[in-house]
Parts: structure tokens; C-alpha cells; sequence
């Protein structure tokens, strides 16, 4: 899986992670909503006709930059399919057509994609475990809606996940639906789309660094207004609000 669609890099990882694991509910809710700020106020500064709907990628490229920061390890963008369960039965695919991957030049040119982000960990006794985190879940309902299925499911901003716990997709289901080389997992990842995606990211590389420092920024604001004064998340304040503004110098040193 290709790493460079991440390309947190040019952020300065710090001495220990910012954020332990695993990562407590509370603050997995302040990523979230950070993250969520500050692509919405994008979008709505874009005039984007469909808000936040369908820019999982924006979500998956600034996110996984956002996590290797807090964390200090390397989170990855991922792009391709996607089942989503509607509740009562129903079910939906996102996953764009062979002709359409085979035609598409860009990552616009497809319809119907899924991009999330995932992490290897390496465990003690050998081996790695997956995490999968999807901030873009809370628009499950929005996309059942374009394509007129019923959405029973109970709501949920963000997926954060091993994925060895993730109830696989039901066999009966994987083949009424003949969604390709997902294996029974929800979502799973396209060499096409990646590259798509990578090649979107390297386009918008300029709006995916002031993103992410607006979304660091954002985060600290966040742990200033919900903490007290000598607490853990206190203190990582300072330390949060450097990282974000060591990227906004780099920002300000590049040549026009």
C-alpha cells in the first residue's frame, strides 16, 4: 500500500507521541470534531453545492497527516470501495466501475469511490494489527439518501477501529451485492483509486498542509476550552500549537 498519499512528512514529528495508544473515546470525539470543523468551514468557504458530502478524500488525506503528527507514527490515506449497511437489510456499494477506473484521469472523474485511513502496529510477539479510522461515517445517511435506500442504521460521526474486531460483511450479503475483492471486509482498497489519489494529493499539496495546521490549531483550541490547568491534555497543549505552527511557517517559506 502506497505511503506516499500520506506524505505527513513535512510536519516535524515530536520526541513521543502527542496522544497515547490506544487513543481514549474523549479524545478520538476533539480529533473528530477538529478535523470536522475545519474541513466543513473549507467547504462552505468553497461554496461546495454538496458541503462536506463526498470529500472523503480531503477527510482521509488530512486526517492521516493529522494522526502521524498526534501519534508519531505513519497513517495512510487509502482509496477504493466501500459497503455501506443501511439498517433493515439494505445495503449499499460505493465502488466505481471497471470502465470508469480504466477512463478516469483524475480522482474527480470517479464516482461512487470511498477513501478512509489505516495504520499497521506492530505487536510483541511478532506481527502487526490494523487500524482503520473513518472520519467520514457521519455522512452514511446523506449517501443513502442520493441513492434513495431507506437508512435505518443508528447515526455515527467517525469509525476508529482494529479491524480484526470489525463483524465481517455476512457471505449471503458479499454475494447478493458482488462486490469485488473486498474479502468480506467493509472497505477495502483499489490500486486505481489510489493512484488517483496520490495524484490528487500531490496537486493540492498547499491546501492538504494549511488543512492539517488548521486542524492542529483547531484541536488545541479545543483541549484549552475542555481542560484544567495541570491536566494530561493541558499540557499537551503547547506542544500541539508549535507543531501547528511550525507547518504554517513552512507554509509562508515557499517560494510562490
Amino acid at each position: 500500500m502506497p505511503h506516499s498519499s500520506n506524505d505527513s512528512r513535512f510536519l516535524p514529528g515530536p520526541h513521543a507521541p502527542l496522544i497515547g495508544m490506544p487513543v481514549v473515546v474523549p479524545l478520538r470525539d476533539l480529533v473528530d470534531s477538529a478535523l470536522n470543523t475545519v474541513i466543513e468551514r473549507a467547504a462552505a468557504e468553497a461554496r461546495l453545492a454538496a458541503g462536506t458530502l463526498g470529500r472523503c478524500g480531503d477527510y482521509a488525506l488530512v486526517g492521516a497527516r493529522v494522526l502521524s503528527v498526534l501519534l508519531d507514527r505513519p497513517y495512510v490515506a487509502v482509496a477504493g470501495g466501500e459497503i455501506i449497511d443501511c439498517g433493515g437489510g439494505r445495503y449499499i456499494v460505493l465502488f466505481p466501475s471497471r470502465k470508469a477506473r480504466r477512463h478516469a484521469r483524475k480522482l474527480s472523474d470517479l464516482k461512487d469511490y470511498h477513501c478512509w485511513i489505516q495504520a499497521e502496529h506492530g505487536l510483541p510477539q511478532g506481527g502487526t494489527r490494523l487500524e482503520q479510522v473513518d472520519f467520514t461515517v457521519r455522512h452514511n445517511r446523506q449517501v443513502a439518501g442520493v441513492f434513495g435506500v431507506p437508512y435505518l442504521a443508528a447515526d455515527q460521526d467517525y469509525l476508529w477501529e482494529w479491524q480484526d474486531v470489525i463483524v465481517p460483511v455476512p457471505a449471503e450479503v458479499r454475494l447478493q451485492l458482488s462486490a469485488n475483492g473486498n474479502g468480506g471486509d467493509w472497505m477495502w482498497c483499489d490500486a486505481v483509486c489510489m493512484r488517483l489519489l496520490h495524484k490528487y494529493a500531490q496537486e493540492h499539496e498547499t491546501l492538504l498542509q494549511q488543512l492539517t495546521a488548521d486542524v492542529l490549531n483547531q484541536l488545541a483550541d479545543m483541549i484549552d476550552a475542555r481542560s484544567a490547568p495541570g491536566t494530561l491534555l493541558c499540557g499537551k497543549l503547547r506542544t500541539v500549537r508549535q507543531v501547528a505552527d511550525s507547518a504554517i511557517g513552512r507554509l509562508a517559506s515557499r517560494p510562490a
